[in-house]
């Protein structure tokens, strides 16, 4: 009886393969179990979702977080998914933005291994990539928190998309046409950036892979498909608001020198707690193909940060991960063999596993510290429960990194109340003002170990009568990282306490919420 003396290296890679799908689902949503209500953000989404849900699955024409007129206009599938599960199932939609982010998530681990395999032509390798991909932390939480909602779906259909659309202008097949349609109407129907970037990175394709009329008439035609499959929603968002959304959120890409330029801190894109072994992985792979003059996954980082500087960060990890998968495969598990014969792949999953692991594991216990606490809930319950409908609210957390300050994001969909100092939302109404209201929020905030003085000149900047204000005394972040000192009170409240012109509404250990006399 034979019997096999060891793996082959497509055995191998399934196992890889596996391992990076299961580890990275358990990534993905581990936080949030661990943390037993939404991450970070995602307030605005849930309030999306009730809205569908009370106007019967019909797109309302704005939606009420905020009371601010926002519309409706944002890519809906995701609320839809969202509202259908929770009615079918009866799970309250708290949950839903709680748990379904990371479970689609965890879809994307299998769904970026189909492009891999098709880019890189190897099994093997691009089931590496995938592993990268899956253990790379910045991965596990942008597209898990609550806001991932529509970030993960719009990711999941963006992989799907450009896996058939580089089979469509690299391989010839045009039997992936409809698949490349059917993925990319979907990519559009998820989320605002994602269709930016497949559109960028498509049109990159065809330059590198095909530059031929058939390539062309192709892509004329997936591009013809996707419009005619998110066509009925954009129709509906243009007959009930015209252009303004789109025109308002298309200037809030941050596109700047600056902005292109965070490109070369591959942190950014990793966001790796301990060593920075998955970026240096990736950035070591560029510059081998950049050698061997292979420049198409290299190209692929710069053409996603001009196309939508904003979420580069998050996107630049396909590259990324491509690019290290190759590194693996080409350079170290070769120089490994000359060393250690056949236990090449032992050695060096030894000791990276042990490293993924930590990595990993260590930013989800983080990552699930990140969300609103039990006194921060009661506070805003009381404030729903006692304070005017048409009461206006400055939130004070001391975040300064907007996209991160939880408490304002979640002060409006849990209180029913107006914040002033919430942006969630309004890319849709200010324009190229957007990035003027975030610095002016952002200045106010850093008021919070502050004197009277700072409170109410950047406040003034705001130019918006408030009644009360909402100070958070132990936010979980500051500037996006896991607050390192606990403070039992702030400056501010001491400040408004001493001020005549401000009583103590609420108190808690917490909270301090002041009413304006």
């Amino acid at each position: 009886m034979m019997t096999k003396s060891k793996l082959s290296q497509d055995e191998v890679g399934i196992l890889i393969l596996l391992a990076a799908i299961l580890f990275g689902a358990w990534f993905r949503i581990m936080p949030a179990w661990l943390a037993g209500f939404p991450v970070n953000d995602g307030g605005m989404f849930y309030t999306m979702i009730l809205d569908l849900q009370k106007n019967h699955f019909v797109l309302p024409l704005f939606t009420t977080y905020n009371q601010n007129a926002i519309p409706f206009a944002y890519p809906p599938l995701g609320f839809y998914i969202g509202a259908g599960v929770s009615d079918l199932l009866d799970i309250p939609p708290l949950d839903i933005i709680r748990w379904l982010p990371g479970i689609l998530n965890a879809l994307c681990v299998p769904a970026f291994y189909f492009l891999a395999k098709e880019v890189s032509n190897h099994k093997f390798q691009g089931a590496l990539a995938t592993l990268v991909f899956a253990m790379t932390p910045h991965l596990t939480s942008w597209l898990s928190m609550g806001g991932g909602l529509t970030r993960s779906l719009g990711m999941l259909f963006m992989l799907l998309a450009l896996g058939n659309i580089h089979r469509v202008f690299a391989k010839n097949n045009r039997r992936s046409i409809w698949g490349a349609i059917l993925f990319s109407g979907l990519t559009a129907l998820s989320h605002t950036e994602a269709p930016i970037y497949l559109a960028a990175i498509a049109v990159y394709i065809w330059l590198m892979k095909s530059r031929t009329w058939t390539g062309l008439r192709d892509g004329a035609s997936i591009a013809l498909g996707t419009l005619a499959v998110a066509a009925p929603w954009y129709g509906s968002v243009i007959r009930r608001h015209g252009m303004t959304p789109f025109l308002s959120i298309a200037q809030t890409g941050a596109h700047s020198l600056d902005a292109v330029l965070k490109i070369l801190n591959i942190d950014l894109l990793t966001e790796e707690p301990y060593l920075g072994i998955l970026g240096a992985l990736g950035v070591l792979g560029i510059a081998a193909l950049i050698a061997k003059k292979d420049f198409f996954i290299p190209l692929m980082l710069p053409v996603i940060f001009l196309a939508q500087p904003r979420s580069g960060h998050v996107t630049g990890n396909i590259p990324l991960a491509l690019a290290a998968g190759y590194w693996v495969t080409e350079i170290i598990l070769p120089g490994l063999e000359k060393i250690v014969g056949g236990k090449k792949y032992a050695a060096f999953f030894a000791v990276l596993g042990i490293y993924l692991f930590a990595n990993s594991m260590f930013y989800g216990l983080t990552l699930s510290t990140r969300h609103l606490s039990e006194p921060e809930k009661e506070a805003m319950q009381w404030v729903k429960q006692n304070t005017p409908n048409e009461g206006k609210f400055l939130v004070i957390s001391g975040e300064q990194t907007a996209f991160c300050d939880l408490t304002n994001e979640w002060f409006p969909a849990l209180t029913e109340r107006q914040s002033l100092t919430t942006i969630q939302g309004s890319e849709w109404l200010l324009g190229d003002g957007f990035g003027k209201n975030t610095a002016q929020v952002q200045s106010l905030q850093g008021c919070i170990d502050e004197g009277l003085g700072c409170f109410e000149n950047n406040s003034a900047q705001l130019r918006k009568p408030f009644d009360y204000v909402y100070i958070s005394i132990a936010s979980p972040t500051k500037n996006c990282k896991a607050a390192e000192t606990s403070h039992a009170t702030r400056g501010l409240i001491t400040a408004l306490e001493n001020a005549g012109e401000y009583s103590v509404a609420y108190r808690s250990g917490n909270v301090v919420l002041f009413e304006k006399k």
